[in-house]
C-alpha cells in the first residue's frame, strides 16, 4: 500500500471466492507497510539493498544468559570440554579489554597539564600579566 493514490477494495468485495489472491496481497502489503513502519529507525540503507535483513528477538545478549547444554560434576565430559573453552576465551576477551592504553606516567603528565591550564583560565587578570624581567648583565 506505498501509493496512496489508489482506491482501497471494500472487505466485502476482498472476500469474494474470486478475490482471494488480491485478498492475501493486500493483507501482504498491509503487513510489510507496518513492519517497515516499526522497524524503520533499526533498517539501513544498505541492508535494504542488500535485501536480507535479520532482526533478533532473544534477550540472550541483553541478560547474558548462556546458550546451549551444561554438564556439571564428569556428567558428560564432552560438554564439560566445551564450557571450559568457552569459558578461557571469555577470560582472554576480559584481559584483552583490561589492558591499559595509557601508561600510568603517560596519565600523570596528561593530568598535570589539564591542571595546569584549568589553573591558568581561574587566575586572575593581574596575576595572568607577567612583567617581562631584563637578563643580568654578563660580565
Amino acid at each position: 500500500m506505498g501509493d496512496n493514490s489508489r482506491t482501497k477494495l471494500s472487505k466485502s468485495v476482498l472476500d469474494m471466492k474470486f478475490m482471494k489472491k488480491t485478498k492475501d496481497r493486500v493483507e501482504k502489503e498491509a503487513d510489510d507497510a507496518e513492519g517497515n513502519a516499526m522497524y524503520s529507525s533499526e533498517i539501513t540503507e544498505d541492508m535494504k539493498k542488500s535485501g536480507t535483513i535479520f532482526v533478533n528477538t532473544s534477550i540472550m545478549n541483553c541478560r547474558n544468559l548462556i546458550e546451549g547444554r551444561l554438564s556439571f560434576g564428569g556428567m558428560n565430559p564432552d560438554i564439560e570440554k566445551i564450557m571450559s573453552d568457552t569459558y578461557v576465551k571469555q577470560l582472554e576477551d576480559a584481559e584483552k579489554q583490561n589492558e591499559k592504553d595509557v601508561s600510568d606516567q603517560e596519565m600523570a603528565e596528561g593530568y598535570s597539564t589539564l591542571n595546569k591550564t584549568m589553573a591558568k583560565k581561574f587566575q586572575t587578570k593581574k596575576a595572568r600579566s607577567k612583567k617581562f624581567m631584563k637578563p643580568k648583565p654578563m660580565d
